[in-house]
């Protein structure tokens, strides 16, 4: 049995912010494993090339991976539309994600499969967490988004 969903909505800078964090979270960390992981690399050249892949990294997740924080969105915004939004349908959905670019990456770059698939299914569920906790997370006392709206 699912524990009971987030019990207030969620503002629009909170949406926003969960799904600028779904874009940039992933694209961040993959660039940094992929930098830190290449043994060709000295280490001084590897700290050179993470702090420019930090900036690279955000135009790359946001024009490779936008078709998978849409449907990850059009998934999650049906599950809101419905009541279902829970932290572990959440990291599901984030999980499936993940998985999804896993199969993109291998077919695309022919990357090690055995690596590759673990790391962006976790890397997936925590970023469907990540968005759960910005969106439904702690919030400051004595306000609350139903108060917020004029309706």
């Amino acid at each position: 049995m699912l524990p009971p969903p987030a019990r207030e909505t969620t503002s629009f800078s909170r949406i926003v912010a969960a799904l600028v964090f779904a874009f940039a979270f992933p694209a961040l960390v993959l660039s940094q494993a992929i930098i830190w992981t290449d043994d060709a690399m000295a280490l001084a050249q590897r700290a050179a090339s993470a702090a420019s892949g930090v900036v690279a990294a955000l135009p790359f997740g946001a024009v490779l991976g936008w078709p998978y924080v849409f449907c990850a969105a059009c998934a999650w915004a049906c599950l809101h539309q419905f009541g279902r939004h829970h932290r572990s349908l959440a990291a599901g959905i984030g999980a499936i994600t993940g998985a999804a670019v896993a199969v993109k990456l291998t077919g695309w770059h022919g990357a090690d499969v055995s690596l590759l698939w673990p790391l962006s299914a976790v890397l997936g569920l925590v970023t469907g967490l990540g968005v759960w906790w910005i969106a439904y997370g702690p919030r400051k006392r004595g306000t609350s988004p139903r108060e917020a709206s004029p309706a």
